[in-house]
């Protein structure tokens, strides 16, 4: 459906509270492919996610995003979205007085003017997630599992272009991460272009993506296959983000 769809960040800079959290990034990420962005902690990877959607928090002071051919950086979030542009959310909120089925109806309501029940109870129930979840206050009392397949959820009644999905896999049991990674490869077997932000393997071996990106010390250090997963699952990021193999330098030693 999307599948000429492309999402470029050139060489952007991100600054939140007077610090400068992202330096230079670029990436490309094109409709119908997965793509991984890994790295340590703190390293700039939500940061870059958030700056994407447009979050007022994270200023861009370089750099330009570039959505389907048109500079989008100044765009305000809603717009964003409406785009057709999602990022879910790395620990997803509780909200008490608003009900998930609520929810979901709203966003079907804002993304395509009106709101199918049936659809939403359908996707629902797919994820693992009955008719008495939807009755229940957005996140309140849900599970880690629980909260991720809403984040999915919302993915598959938006069918974005293009989706950033934080840590879609932490806090997970084997079981939801299989309905997760399912659910991921469906929505980009129908165009959608997925960067999936990840510190573990376990869901790429479910995904493959076509690319790898990552990130360290606020910047995307290297980009390849999926064969930089064996260098980081062996040394660590160290030989990345310093150039130098620890672990083949000591069993040298030894």
């Amino acid at each position: 459906m999307f599948l000429n769809t492309f999402l470029r960040v050139e060489n952007l800079h991100i600054r939140v509270e007077n610090k400068l959290v992202v330096k230079g990034a670029t990436l490309n990420i094109e409709g119908g492919k997965v793509y991984a962005l890994i790295g340590p902690n703190a390293s700039g990877k939500t940061s870059l996610a958030m700056a994407i959607l447009g979050h007022p928090e994270y200023e861009v002071v370089k750099g330009r995003i570039i959505f389907e051919g048109e500079d989008i950086t100044n765009l305000p979030m809603p717009e964003r979205v409406r785009r057709g542009l999602y990022v879910s959310f790395q620990n997803p909120p509780e909200i008490k007085g608003v009900k998930l089925g609520y929810f979901l109806e709203r966003l079907m309501k804002r993304r395509y003017g009106k709101v199918d029940k049936n659809i939403i109870l359908r996707y629902s129930e797919e994820l693992g997630l009955g008719r008495e979840h939807l009755e229940r206050d957005l996140n309140v009392g849900f599970s880690g599992g629980e909260r991720k397949r809403v984040e999915v959820l919302q993915l598959l009644l938006l069918k974005p272009k293009i989706a950033i999905l934080d840590e879609p896999d932490s806090g997970v049991d084997i079981e939801s991460l299989k309905v997760i990674a399912s659910t991921i490869k469906d929505v980009v077997e129908e165009g959608t272009g997925v960067l999936v932000i990840t510190h573990y393997r376990n869901i790429l071996s479910y995904l493959k993506p076509s690319l790898v990106y990552v990130m360290g010390e606020a910047e995307i250090k290297m980009c390849g296959n999926v064969e930089i997963l064996d260098l980081v699952e062996r040394c660590g990021y160290s030989c990345i983000l310093k150039g130098v193999c620890e672990r083949d330098a000591n069993e040298g030693g030894a």
